[in-house]
Formats: structure tokens, C-alpha cells, sequence
């Protein structure tokens, strides 16, 4: 049967122009016969994509560094180290040294990268004060690059948001980055599918000959479209070459920080993926140089092009290896005869059907779009299938499509592929045979609906091709990034360790066991709960105390550091910790919700906006540093600028902007200017997203109105861990938990809105 059809080629072919008398019964079988034929390849292609090979060489994530991020260093390092999973080029790694107190300002000294570390060595001493390191890096093997930044101190605090940050796919020029690699997208697609749907229904599918004399062949303009179609082809791929180069270009100048010959020799021919974008120019030119000759070889070099688009993006540093360049690769091929189709149908006829009658655009549907359709549908299933092996291999779990910038851009994608198919369904397999088969002529209404659905595809292509540009700005996908961070959690311990950064699959809390914090980062397992515990004495260095998890292994990893594993998971944990003769229990939670990191920040800052918008509000504040020791005040606040408060000692105090008033017992009124002369403002009293390095969302109590949640956040840098009840409704913070070097603190706020009045005391004795 498809050996008979108008569009095959050989002996026993229809000659050409016996299509247009193509029927609708033999337009519906033939898209059956080749949809069988494409999904009875599927089962291969899927065995295919299974079978797993070696790991490839990731990106070169951050691994750690020394001083490590965020860390407080006594004594002046002679060098700051920095370590990551993979080799780098040399030529194209650097890092910059910043003093953060009192200015930025730059600070001398010498960078060498070898293997996979990058090594400063400062010209002089470096002073007490906290510094910056910003470092850029090139991969060797995938010529990847990405920047970062931490902090650390000498004989100082390292500083707010001191921990190692990547730095956003989009900042400075990625937004042009990414619209011109969309661009190139859209371009090469197009060019690829011209040149695949050419060797499929022949090289003048897009203006058959059919249309020339057929019923609509008076109000049709083919002159025009052919016009148009002459050397489409050989355009496109010659704009795609084009701006290939260009982003190869850019991208050299991005990572050498400047245009050279030697960084453009060092970034695209001294690596695999360098040299894959080489050949995405080389292919395309070959292609566009062989389309009009040899359109099948020119095929071939096309398709060759998309592999090495392939090769020279994410699919190449992913596990399964294989599976994922395959499953790249397919995905593309088969969005080239797809989506490129769409763009060229556009191209071609989209002006000229604009103020055309039924008759025209009946004739372009039944002799160009019905066409189009048989290889269109297996092409979408091809796309469907590969693209859900790809998301899988790049995301690694479903929850990543909306707990990462990465995945809610493929779900965008994801989302208009699905638009863009379901007007297709509707306009190739509800509408266009009613169509067809109206007599004498289809109705208006039906008409309008089915072009109105046709013009609507070039504009959702173009926005998953956008969607598509965006993705390849970043610089690694939410399964390799989780690589990553294994890779830190596998490092080598030291000793001592400095607080490290949670990875996004743990749980960081601490509790109070005696005067000793007691802190975990706590993973969870099919096996139970793993994960590393700390002790930190009020100086916050590792404390002598002992502690054990009952039903735990333990092991040391260093001074006042432990390992522990338990074969169940328990709501929470009980650790006993000893102080010389005394025996204290540290509670801390256990169980949390996996993948709700985006969840838990949406309410915290959600909470924070509530707080600071509040009227009035009444807190009472437990302090410990352990046992012995206890303090209690009492605060009011009124909005905007007002605040009140009473201790257990006697003291009272007011602020009313920039004015305290002070007494102690029943002493006189003082008054003088706040310290600092900063004005009180309320808004400023509830504080959390500073401290939120890290987040996760504990556990929810309660239904409706009532209901509750519990936050888990930690900032490693000051270091400081706050336990935060919100009520869901409201999103009002009830009570705070926040545990830091040498304070054990408790808030619970109440009376909120509710009537108070703060006044400034008579006859106070000016203190300036």
C-alpha cells in the first residue's frame, strides 16, 4: 500500500501529478498506514533508549572550598582552594578576591587552575575582615561554563549570604543569550524539516503542481508562493549557519572574557563539545550546499547537525550517556519534521492565503495540509515519547517540574507542545474533513475556525522553541545539579568541618541538648534515616559533649562531628547528650515534605508580608543558654514605627522611631536616641528570608481555618536555625523557635490587630 501512494518513489509509483485527485478515503488510509509503520519502530527505538551506558563527564559543579564557604578562620590563609567534580581548562578559569567590609575592593592575587582545582594565592596577608571569592570556570570536557560566589571570614563573620551561590542562568546577557539561541532553534528546525519532509512527500510538497490547475487554482496566488519557496531551503540553512557561528562566537568571548583568537581555539577545539559545535556549522553548510543537488545526502547532513547539537548540550553530560543522546536526538528529528513543517506551511502560505476565498485555502488543505498530516502525527508521537525519556533523564523525580527554575520552564514547554498538538487534532482530524467533504461549499463558521487553529501553530511553535532556548541557558538540569550535589556529600570529611550548605534532599535542624547545640543534617532513605549530627559548644566550636541516637549506628567524622544511620524513620529525634555529670535530651524533628522547598519559601515570605502588615501584635520571648539560665520579656508593637516591652527583671522600655525611653525597677524615665540612629520600624521586627539558606516544609496539623505549618530554615554562614509555626489561613507566624551560638530562643506572638496604645513617657531625664 505505501508503496503506491503519490509520494514514494522507485518502480510501481504513482506518477506525480496523479495527486490531485488524491481522495479523502485514500489521504485517511495512507495517514494510517505510516502512523502504524512509525509506532511499529517505537518498541525498537524505546529498547534503544534503555540501554545504559558508562557515566559521562559531568558539568564541573562546585564541590567545595577551603576556607570553606561561610566559614570564620582564625588565622590568615595563605591560599583559598577551589574544588569541583570535573578537569578545567586553565586558560579560561579565574577568580577574583574581594574584601565586603567597608566597600568592595579588590584584593591582588595569583590564579592557577589545575585538574579540577582553582587555587588563589593572595600577594599579602590578608587582614582581619570577611571576604568575597567570585570564581568563573570553563569545563575541559564539555566546555560548560559557570560562576559562583562565597564568603569567609578572617577573625570575622563571613556575613549575610556568605555561602557558595550559583549565579542565575539569565544574569547579565542570558537573556540575549537565550532569544538568539531560540532563534537559531526555530531556524535550524526549519531547515532540517524542509529538507526531511522533501525526501519524504517530495521536493514540491509545499506548492505541488496539483495546485495549478486544481477548483481553487483561479484565487490562488502560486505564483507568489513559489516564488517564496524558491531557495527557502538553501536560506534558511545558510541563517542557521549563520547564527550558529554567531552564538559559538559569543559563547568563546562569554568564557574568556573577551574576543582573542586563542580563546576561540581554546573553547571550541579543545574539547568533545567545542568541536560538536564546530560541527552543528560545518553540517549545516553541507546541507545547504547539497540541498538543491543532492536533497537525500543533504537530509543526512542536516539530521548529522542536530546530533551535534545534541552532543554539544546537556544530553551529553547525563547518565544514562546513551539513552539521553538518543533520546536528544530523536526528540529533535522528529520536532524538525513537526515543527519545522509548521514554520514553512507559514512561510509559504500564511501571507497568501490571508484575503484568500474558501476555494484557495480548500485547495492548499486538501493538496499541502492533508499531506502534511500523514507524516505530522508520527512525527508528534516521536516527539511525545522521546521528550518524557529526556524530561525523565533531566529531571530525575516529577516533583522537579515545579520545585526548579529548570523544570518550570520544560512544564511551560511541555504545556504548549500539548496546545500546540491539540489544535492540531482539532484542526487536522475534527475540522478539515467536514471541510473537505462539505458540498458545494463548507460553511463559513467551520472555515474560519479550521484557518483561525492553522495560524495559531507557527505562533505556538515559536513559543516552545523559545521555551527551548531558555532551557539551554542553564547551565546544568535538576538531575545532574542532584549529581552534584552528592558528589559534595561524598567529599572527603574534614577535620574540623565548617557548617556546610543542606543539599536540597536534606533536612537541616537543631535542638538544645543542655548548653550544646545540637544540629543534623538529616537524609531519607528506602532504608531509613542517614544523615551527619554536630555538637557546638556557646563559642560554637565542636563541643566535648557525648550524644547518642538510641537504635542508631554511629561513627565520629571529626571533633564534635558524628555519622548515623537508623533502619526506621521516626517522626523525631530523641538524641541523650552528656555534659561532664549532667544527661539532656534534644528533640529534633524528622519528617518533612520532600520536594516542597518551593512550597515552604512561598509561605515564609507570604508570612513575612503578613507580620510586617499587622496593626499590633504582642510577643512574649523565652531566653536560655542553658540550664540555670532563663529570661523573659514581653513585647508590644504598634505599626509602623512603635514598640514596648518589659522584662522579668524589671527593665522597661519604649521606642517610637528614633527615640528610646529606658527604666529600670522604679527608677526615673531615660531617654536618648536609638542606637545607631536607625528608626524602629515594625516592619523590620519579623526577619526570616535572610536566614532561609535553606528551607523545608516540616508538616502540616489541623484542616481548614486551623490548620498549621511547620518550617524548618538554616543559615550555615551565621550560623543560626529557626523552627517557624504559621497558621495557613492567615499565614500569621504563632510562634518561632530559633536556635544560635550560645542563645536558645522561643517566641509566640498573639493579640494580633488587636486595640493597643504606646505612648512616649513624662518626664523623662534626657540621657544623649
Amino acid at each position: 500500500m505505501l508503496r503506491r501512494v503519490p509520494f514514494a518513489h522507485g518502480p510501481g509509483a504513482v506518477p506525480r501529478r496523479s495527486y490531485r485527485r488524491l481522495s479523502a478515503a485514500r489521504l485517511h488510509m495512507l495517514r494510517r498506514a505510516v502512523a502504524a509503520r512509525a509506532l511499529a519502530t517505537l518498541p525498537g527505538a524505546l529498547a534503544l533508549l534503555a540501554i545504559a551506558a558508562p557515566r559521562a563527564a559531568a558539568h564541573a559543579a562546585f564541590l567545595g572550598a577551603t576556607p570553606a564557604p561561610g566559614a570564620r578562620v582564625e588565622a590568615a590563609p595563605a591560599t583559598v582552594t577551589l574544588r569541583f567534580t570535573e578537569s578545567l581548562n586553565r586558560r579560561l578559569s579565574a577568580a577574583t578576591l574581594v574584601t565586603t567590609a567597608g566597600g568592595r575592593k579588590a584584593v591582588a592575587a595569583r590564579v592557577n587552575a589545575s585538574g579540577t582545582t582553582l587555587v588563589m594565592h593572595p600577594t599579602a596577608k590578608l587582614e582581619r575582615g570577611a571576604y568575597r571569592v567570585e570564581w568563573h570556570t570553563v569545563a575541559t570536557d564539555d566546555g560548560h561554563e559557570l560562576e559562583g560566589s562565597f564568603g569567609f571570614g578572617v577573625q570575622a563573620s563571613a556575613g549575610a549570604g556568605a555561602t557558595a551561590t550559583d549565579q542565575s542562568p539569565l544574569a547579565g546577557g542570558g537573556w540575549a543569550h537565550a532569544l538568539v539561541r531560540a532563534l537559531f532553534y526555530a531556524t535550524l528546525l526549519a531547515f532540517v524539516g524542509a529538507l526531511l519532509l522533501a525526501a519524504v512527500l517530495g521536493p514540491r510538497w509545499l506548492v505541488p503542481p496539483a495546485l495549478e490547475d486544481g477548483e481553487g487554482a483561479l484565487a490562488l496566488d502560486v505564483g507568489s508562493a513559489r516564488r517564496r519557496e524558491r531557495g527557502l531551503t538553501a536560506d534558511l540553512g545558510l541563517f542557521a549557519a549563520a547564527l550558529g557561528a554567531a552564538i559559538a562566537v559569543i559563547e568563546a568571548t562569554s568564557a574568556a572574557r573577551g574576543v582573542s583568537a586563542g580563546a576561540l581555539r581554546d573553547f571550541l577545539l579543545a574539547n568533545p563539545a567545542g568541536l560538536a559545535r564546530v560541527g552543528v556549522v560545518a553540517f549545516v553548510v553541507l546541507a545547504a550546499m547539497l540541498s538543491a543537488r543532492r536533497p537525500r545526502v543533504a537530509a543526512l547532513a542536516g539530521m548529522a547537525a542536530l546530533g551535534a547539537v545534541v552532543a554539544s548540550g546537556h544530553a551529553d553530560s547525563a547518565d544514562p550517556r546513551l539513552a539521553a543522546l538518543a533520546a536528544d536526538w530523536v526528540h529533535l528529528v522528529a520536532a524538525a519534521v513537526w515543527v519545522g513543517g509548521i514554520a514553512l506551511i507559514a512561510l509559504v502560505w500564511g501571507r497568501g492565503l490571508r484575503n484568500r476565498g474558501g476555494q484557495a485555502r480548500s485547495s492548499v488543505a486538501r493538496h499541502v495540509l492533508a499531506p502534511f498530516g500523514t507524516v505530522a502525527l508520527p512525527a508528534f508521537v516521536v516527539v511525545a515519547v522521546a521528550g518524557t525519556v529526556n524530561a525523565a533523564i533531566e529531571l530525575g523525580s516529577p516533583s522537579a517540574l515545579w520545585e526548579t527554575s529548570y523544570g518550570a520552564v520544560l512544564l511551560t514547554k511541555i504545556v504548549l507542545v500539548i496546545v500546540l498538538a491539540l489544535a492540531s487534532y482539532l484542526h487536522a482530524v475534527r475540522l478539515r474533513p467536514r471541510l473537505l467533504n462539505a458540498n458545494p461549499h463548507p460553511p463559513q463558521r467551520l472555515e474560519q475556525r479550521h484557518w483561525r487553529l492553522v495560524r495559531s501553530e507557527p505562533v505556538l511553535a515559536l513559543a516552545v522553541v523559545g521555551a527551548v532556548g531558555l532551557l539551554a541557558a542553564f547551565p546544568l538540569p535538576p538531575r545532574q545539579l542532584d549529581a552534584a550535589a552528592q558528589a559534595r556529600r561524598s567529599a572527603p570529611a574534614c577535620d574540623p568541618c565548617p557548617l556546610p550548605t543542606p543539599a536540597g534532599d536534606e533536612l537541616a535542624v537543631a535542638g538544645q541538648g543542655g548548653s550544646t547545640v545540637v544540629a543534623a543534617w538529616i537524609r531519607r532513605g528506602p532504608r531509613g534515616l542517614t544523615g551527619t549530627m554536630r555538637l557546638l559548644d556557646y563559642r560554637g566550636q565542636p563541643s566535648s559533649a557525648s550524644a547518642r541516637i538510641p537504635g542508631a549506628l554511629q561513627a565520629p567524622c571529626g571533633p564534635g562531628c558524628q555519622t548515623f544511620a537508623l533502619a526506621d524513620a521516626p517522626d523525631v529525634l530523641r538524641v541523650t547528650v552528656g555534659e561532664r555529670r549532667r544527661t539532656a535530651i534534644a528533640t529534633l524533628p524528622s519528617t518533612w515534605r520532600a520536594g516542597a522547598t518551593t512550597r515552604a519559601r512561598a509561605l515564609l515570605e507570604r508570612a513575612e508580608r503578613t507580620m510586617r502588615r499587622l496593626r499590633s501584635v504582642r510577643q512574649i520571648e523565652d531566653v536560655t543558654s542553658g540550664p540555670g539560665t532563663f529570661a523573659r520579656t514581653r513585647y508590644t508593637l504598634q505599626a509602623p514605627n512603635r514598640l514596648a516591652y518589659v522584662t522579668d527583671g524589671g527593665v522597661r522600655a519604649v521606642s517610637i522611631g528614633s527615640r528610646r525611653w529606658f527604666r529600670t525597677g522604679s527608677g526615673p524615665w531615660q531617654t536618648n536616641q536609638a542606637p545607631g540612629g536607625a528608626p524602629f520600624r515594625t516592619s523590620a521586627f519579623f526577619r526570616w528570608s535572610p536566614y532561609a539558606t535553606a528551607i523545608q516544609l516540616l508538616r502540616r496539623h489541623g484542616r481548614g481555618r486551623h490548620a498549621i505549618v511547620d518550617l524548618a530554615l538554616m543559615d550555615p554562614g551565621t550560623p543560626v536555625w529557626t523552627r517557624l509555626t504559621i497558621e495557613v489561613s492567615s499565614g500569621r507566624v504563632r510562634s518561632e523557635q530559633l536556635i544560635a551560638q550560645s542563645r536558645f530562643i522561643v517566641h509566640r506572638n498573639f493579640d494580633f490587630n488587636a486595640a493597643v496604645s504606646i505612648t512616649a513617657p513624662r518626664g523623662a531625664i534626657r540621657a544623649d
